[in-house]
């Protein structure tokens, strides 16, 4: 078939067009696929030694070939190019996703964490994430202090729901969650010696990524305009116990014990005055993780003049039975531990309500010489009513009421201070040092 000269050249033409729309396109695809390479969720964790450590990890949409850490003690906001340290992601991969995450529309993720050596105590370091050429905000946090008169920390567990979306994960928005993370942001912006989150576990209703991507958009929300992000010490409950828990939450390989890595038990020297010891409830009691108590806790003893200890089912449940066998083998196996190396304080989670026990020891008040255990999770869950007959609630309180624990550690004493959502002062209570 023979075509005119008109004809040949409108198909000249159109087939420049096609071309140009085709490349424009590939363009615009190439930028949605750049910008789902984004870093998104930034966060902190502290180990072992979080005056000279810390485990940076995010999220993002798509997978990439890089992820790194652009840091330094200045701010370098809007020039990425002058941090003078970048560390590649030492841990990545995809996130897991289930066929219950497809069906509520959580988008595929990828996971990245690096770690953080040879940090100086008491510093700001301010830090851009990147994927690909693709750059987050900058962040920043401040490492533990060596030596310091007084210092605060945030503590509270069971997180669970949340989300800004009209529907997610079979529920509505947990606006409880959200207003617990902007008391927090609050709390930041108002005690800048506040250093870090203790957190008592429960952070979603499950570790699977539809729960945990909104439990890492709402954490948004308790960071200040001058984007700090307080680091958290990370402790695993009862719904954190599938694989998502594991790819999101890392701890390191450089400063925890092999044997221990994914066990999430694990001590840290805070400061050269304050030790914590976090316990994982959801799994053996007994054997290695006792062993391990068994040396751990008079070796932090003899080394600080502080000893706190943070897990997630309590001892002393202010709401569920204290006879159920995952109370009571609680008591059994880790109280003599406690009391044999004089803890000071006990963070406890897992009941959704306030309490402060009565200072206890050997199954009894004690005022002279007892440790006294808080909790008992109210950082969004729904709330339960406490049963404040109980013997070791008794001198102590409980209540039902969303709240954040603010731990202030100075020379002499712990003043602990149970914060409403209101910012009210929902309990107040001091231990002097024995």
């Amino acid at each position: 078939m023979k075509y005119s000269p008109n004809k040949i050249q409108y198909l000249f033409y159109v087939s420049i067009l096609l071309s140009i729309l085709l490349i424009s396109c590939n363009k615009e695809a190439s930028k949605i696929d750049d910008s789902n390479k984004k870093p998104i969720f930034p966060r902190v964790v502290w180990v072992e030694n979080p005056m000279n450590h810390a485990v940076i990890s995010w999220n993002n949409l798509m997978q990439s070939e890089h992820g790194k850490v652009h840091y330094d003690t200045v701010s370098r906001k809007g020039s990425n190019s002058k941090y003078s340290i970048v560390t590649d992601a030492s841990r990545f991969g995809k996130v897991t996703i289930k066929k219950m995450d497809f069906q509520e529309r959580v988008p595929e993720a990828y996971y990245y964490h690096v770690e953080l050596n040879e940090l100086k105590p008491n510093t700001k370091y301010y830090f851009s994430l990147e994927n690909d050429g693709q750059f987050s905000d900058e962040y920043y946090f401040i490492t533990a202090p060596d030596e310091i008169e007084t210092i605060k920390f945030v503590a509270g567990g069971d997180s669970r729901l949340g989300g800004d979306k009209p529907r997610y994960a079979g529920r509505t928005p947990h606006i409880d969650r959200q207003n617990v993370m902007k008391l927090i942001g609050g709390l930041i912006k108002t005690n800048p010696d506040i250093y870090a989150m203790i957190h008592g576990a429960d952070f979603g209703t499950t570790a699977d990524w539809r729960h945990l991507y909104w439990f890492f958009d709402d954490m948004k929300y308790s960071i200040p305009e001058d984007n700090r992000l307080l680091p958290y010490f990370v402790s695993m409950g009862n719904h954190d116990t599938e694989i998502g828990f594991i790819e999101n939450f890392y701890l390191g390989e450089n400063n925890i014990n092999e044997q221990i890595a994914f066990s999430y038990y694990y001590s840290s020297k805070v400061t050269n005055d304050i030790s914590l010891i976090t316990l994982n409830t959801e799994i053996s009691l007994t054997g290695v993780q006792l062993e391990w108590m068994q040396e751990e806790f008079p070796k932090k003893r003899s080394e600080s003049r502080w000893l706190l200890v943070n897990y997630h089912k309590p001892a002393f449940p202010a709401v569920k039975d204290p006879e159920n066998y995952k109370f009571k083998r609680v008591r059994e196996n880790w109280v003599p531990v406690i009391e044999k190396n004089n803890v000071d304080l006990v963070i406890e989670s897992d009941g959704h309500s306030l309490k402060r026990t009565a200072p206890i020891r050997s199954g009894k008040v004690d005022n002279k010489s007892g440790i006294t255990y808080i909790g008992e999770g109210g950082l969004g869950a729904p709330l339960r009513e406490p049963d404040t007959t109980r013997w070791f609630l008794k001198g102590g309180f409980a209540s039902k009421d969303l709240h954040v624990w603010l731990i202030e550690v100075s020379k002499d004493s712990i003043d602990l201070k149970a914060i409403g959502i209101e910012n009210q002062v929902l309990d107040n209570y001091k231990i002097f040092k024995k």
